[in-house]
């Protein structure tokens, strides 16, 4: 099974922090995010297959606080993961299996 990596920095605006590509299912093994200063982070699921977008979670954090996520999210073709920070500097981290 490929491992899938993918690291950077949220946007204000909402950054697509992983997408599926093509004859793909992937499960998301963990994601993390960061920032050193307070920030909001949403983070939202669109589901290519029904055209909507679910959000995962909206939270308020302290300076230095770190988010860890180890859902097994299951995500298949054009499937995306959006986050938002509402400051700048908000770090990620995905880790992610193909399971097809």
């Amino acid at each position: 099974m490929p491992i899938i990596r993918k690291q950077g920095t949220v946007s204000l605006v909402g950054t697509t922090i992983l997408e599926i590509p093509q004859y793909q299912t992937v499960q998301v093994t963990g994601i993390r995010f960061n920032n050193a200063a307070a920030y909001d982070l949403k983070l939202e699921k669109f589901d290519f297959a029904t055209g909507t977008t679910l959000t995962i979670y909206d939270l308020t954090l302290s300076a230095g606080d770190t988010v860890t996520d180890d859902f097994p999210y299951i995500m298949t073709v054009n499937d995306k993961l959006i986050a938002t920070s509402s400051i700048a500097g908000t770090t990620f981290f995905v880790n992610a299996i193909s399971v097809q």
